[in-house]
């Protein structure tokens, strides 16, 4: 993965979205409900906000150069909210995509 491509990003956003919320959903949550630790979320809740909110917008540049369907955006748009679809997303269309190979060499477009 390389963050100096717009797909590089979003790959990157996606993982790390993914991991918070696994974090969030299998340590922080159990942790606030059943342990009563009230604060065990606020970090993880908020670093998962963070690149919840990355991953959709690195979406829109790799949308654009890709020229990805509506359909395919929207996919990967709702795999935001859907838990751990993210690596899903990664695996179906960002690790193996038909690219526009311009995306991959030269991201100043």
């Amino acid at each position: 993965m390389n963050l100096s491509t717009h797909l590089g990003r979003l790959r990157i956003a996606a993982l790390i979205e993914g991991i918070t919320c696994i974090i969030l959903y299998l340590i922080a949550m159990p942790l606030k409900y059943m342990a009563g630790i009230e604060t065990a979320v606020k970090i993880p809740g908020m670093v998962h906000g963070i690149f919840f909110i990355a991953y959709l917008l690195a979406l829109l540049p790799v949308y654009r150069l890709q020229k990805w369907s509506f359909k395919t955006l929207f996919i990967a748009g709702i795999a935001s909210v859907v838990p751990f679809m993210t690596f899903w997303i990664d695996v179906k269309y960002l690790k193996a995509p038909i690219l526009n190979n311009d995306d991959i060499l030269d991201d100043n477009q």
